[in-house]
């Protein structure tokens, strides 16, 4: 460890640093994109929804070695393209992404819907080991394994068996459940004490309040402040259309976030008098005629039927619907009127 510091101190330079640092950044959005096609088998990616985790080992062992393989990975491609400078204190390529990625959950304000306490050992497991691996890699000229290394692999079958017995142990998810409510909850008094004069005078209903309410959650969830600053400055160089506003309405012209939600509750009446018009028609059937099936096809307008936004959506309306004491009443006054 004392040798490792030393070696740092002396020889890590500027253009070294921005070596790792981009890497690290791809790393990033590399981990990001595996792990959303790694759905299939178990990746967990953060929803306001609290989803299973059917398979905590693979989530443990994805979040933790991937970023090791990609060390690996690079010392070895730097190795091969002969620019061993970059090998130099490498390790930090793993501090960087955890650093990284901690700064992306806070500005787009995940943090209470993180767990910290497993995201800190996911923290200094990764690290850890990436400060050991690379002590091991210091010690040789290369790290492509020898013909002979790869018959003394025998601990893979151990690891594959514990593997697949932790991945079948099911967690928990209370724990989950508390975080999400916890952070709806606190979204729904963040927003309500701050655009509630506007959302109320302009529904006038409680379900349409509720459903504006559960939209503007999940929109501000998508696309949290920090993005919507990026999105108003390239509206400004570009002046096309964009998605606007904290309820991301799609506009040519310059709107705030309150100007959205009044365009947004538009958005939301309209889509509400469509569903009407399929009760009164009996293109719907009457079974499906509920507040809930309702914001679930409105949800679908405003953002062109996708299934896991409607999802979301109502798993918010669920969560906040408590708040009203007439939102099934007001709802009927919708579809009777």
């Amino acid at each position: 460890m004392q040798n490792l510091i030393i070696n740092f101190m002396s020889n890590y330079t500027l253009s070294i640093a921005m070596v790792h640092f981009i890497a690290a950044v791809v790393l990033f959005y590399l981990v990001n994109w595996v792990g959303a096609r790694s759905i299939s088998v178990g990746y967990m990616q953060m929803s306001i929804i609290a989803k299973e985790e059917t398979a905590p080992a693979f989530n443990f062992l994805f979040k933790v070695l991937s970023p090791i393989v990609f060390l690996a990975l690079f010392i070895v491609t730097v190795q091969v393209l002969n620019h061993k400078e970059f090998v130099q204190a490498s390790y930090l390529i793993v501090v960087y992404y955890w650093l990284f990625r901690t700064l992306v959950i806070i500005l787009l304000g995940r943090r209470k819907l993180t767990n910290w306490k497993l995201h800190f050992i996911y923290w200094v497991a990764s690290i850890v080991l990436s400060i050991w691996i690379y002590s091991l890699v210091e010690q040789v000229d290369k790290i492509l394994p020898t013909p002979r290394s790869l018959l003394d692999q025998m601990w893979i079958l151990i690891i594959m068996f514990l593997y697949n017995v932790f991945n079948n142990i099911e967690l928990s998810r209370a724990s989950t459940l508390k975080r999400k409510e916890d952070y709806i909850c606190h979204q729904y008094t963040f927003f309500k004490k701050k655009y509630g004069i506007i959302i109320s005078k302009h529904c006038r209903n409680e379900f349409y309040e509720a459903a504006t309410y559960s939209i503007l959650i999940c929109e501000n969830f998508n696309r949290p402040k920090f993005v919507r600053w990026i999105e108003y400055l390239r509206f400004f160089f570009t002046r096309t259309h964009h998605t606007l506003g904290v309820m991301q309405v799609r506009t040519n012209k310059y709107i705030s976030d309150e100007e959205s939600i009044v365009k947004a509750i538009d958005i939301i009446k309209q889509a509400g008098l469509k569903h009407k018009q399929k009760i009164v028609t009996k293109e719907k059937e009457y079974s499906y005629d509920s507040s809930n099936s309702a914001l679930y096809e409105i949800a679908g307008s405003y953002n062109c039927n996708n299934e896991d936004y409607q999802s979301e959506v109502c798993s918010i309306y669920e969560a906040i619907k408590d708040n009203y004491d007439h939102i099934e009443r007001d709802y009927e006054s919708i579809v009777a009127a």
